[in-house]
């Protein structure tokens, strides 16, 4: 049986199902927020997702309880499930192995995900945890000294860009390697966005960070 070590709060009591017992399950993807698919739960289903951590839903046609993936391996990880405002749909952010839609595509409604920060922490992350020698992220993530050199090389690179053009290129190589950095040394991206936040909530020297004049 499919196992995720997150347990999984879905409190049926306040769930509104319809008139067959069911409540409509939008998926969206984690990590760039991507509509995936719309399913069906009831109660078993929504159990299920409790005790594997993974998606089950409702199949009307063959009228039974299924595991998102179970056959095709694409399974969907559940990371968190929100009851909407009249308690009558439900929203589950998942990790998804693979595409959501039995045709192939990432989403059943077709669209490609945009590409976030979130999905090249996720590349940079995976260069660490399984390194490749063909992988510049991965001889990066080998030494420090080489990131500090290349942070430094591309804010001046930046600071001398003219065009537009050019600013973007420069800067998106900047964020690349200070992620790299962070990586290296350990410190998650989303501390960094807390950390900002954070900076908006107190008196500071950049008390003026996100407020609006």
């Amino acid at each position: 049986m499919f196992v995720s070590d997150k347990i999984i709060e879905i409190n049926l009591n306040k769930m509104k199902f319809d008139a067959n017992g069911l409540v409509p399950m939008i998926i969206q993807d984690q990590a760039n927020g991507a509509v995936l698919s719309l399913f069906y739960a009831n109660s078993d289903s929504l159990r299920k997702m409790q005790e594997t951590g993974f998606v089950w839903r409702y199949s009307r046609k063959n009228k039974k309880v299924m595991m998102k993936g179970e056959e095709s391996g694409n399974t969907q990880k559940v990371v968190s499930v929100s009851l909407d405002c009249d308690s009558d749909a439900l929203l589950v952010k998942v990790i998804p192995k693979g595409p959501a839609c039995h045709k192939g595509t990432v989403s059943c409604f077709g669209q490609e995900p945009a590409f976030t920060i979130d999905d090249l922490v996720s590349i940079i992350s995976e260069r660490k945890k399984n390194p490749n020698k063909n992988s510049y992220t991965s001889k990066l993530l080998g030494s420090r000294e080489l990131i500090v050199k290349k942070l430094r090389e591309e804010l001046e690179e930046l600071i001398d860009a003219k065009t537009s053009k050019d600013i973007s290129f420069e800067a998106s190589d900047l964020l690349y390697f200070t992620l790299v950095y962070l990586e290296k040394a350990g410190v998650l991206w989303t501390d960094v966005l807390k950390e900002l936040k954070e900076r908006r909530k107190k008196p500071s020297r950049y008390s003026s960070y996100g407020s609006s004049k």
